[in-house]
């Protein structure tokens, strides 16, 4: 199994470590709220006017991703 580092801001590693259960990895962690998340759609319309205009073509990578998850499940 290959590996691959990240680098996340502090608050986001605290907010990791306080979700990790015994003996869990950080690779199950992510697995696992990734998992229980909904789908990207109903995140639409939560950013505000100038973040939306900015990020469009972000926002249609990650539907894209998000489609190709659900393929592969």
């Amino acid at each position: 199994m290959s590996s691959r580092n990240i680098a996340v801001r502090k608050d986001v590693y605290d907010a990791l470590r306080k979700e990790r259960r015994p003996k869990e990895s950080f690779t199950r962690v992510l697995l696992r709220l990734l998992s229980q998340r909904g789908p990207l759609d109903d995140l639409e319309g939560s950013w505000s006017s100038k973040t939306r205009g900015h990020d469009r073509a972000t926002w249609r990578r990650l539907r894209g991703l998000d489609a190709a998850r659900t393929e592969r499940s």
